[in-house]
């Protein structure tokens, strides 16, 4: 994965300093409570798990994506919705292309 620049803010109202993305990753799965057969444990499996936002940081230890973006003109720049992933728990990366882009009811 490549790495892209830290800390850049962006010069406008808009985040588009950074690319939109979709991560694919792997998450650890909580057990059931109380006494649970063997067998089943054993076969415990990960939740996938699927978020899409701007790739605001990416490096050999975490991978931060941000959904949301204040466009207030009395408040600094601000972001909302974020999500620090490992990045060796991420399975797979999308860029996302917004010009082609289709509404869908």
């Amino acid at each position: 994965m490549e790495k892209i620049e830290e800390n850049k803010k962006p010069s406008s109202t808009q985040p588009d300093c950074w690319p939109m993305v979709r991560i694919t990753w792997e998450d650890a799965m909580d057990g059931e409570s109380g006494w649970v057969d063997l067998d089943k444990i054993l076969k415990a499996k990960l939740a996938t798990c699927v978020d899409i936002g701007w790739l605001i940081k990416k490096d050999d230890s975490r991978t931060v994506i941000m959904g949301s973006w204040c466009l207030d003109p009395d408040d600094p720049k601000e972001g909302g919705r974020y999500i620090a992933i490992p990045t060796g728990w991420i399975k797979k990366m999308e860029y996302l292309d917004t010009d082609n882009a289709t509404i869908r009811d």
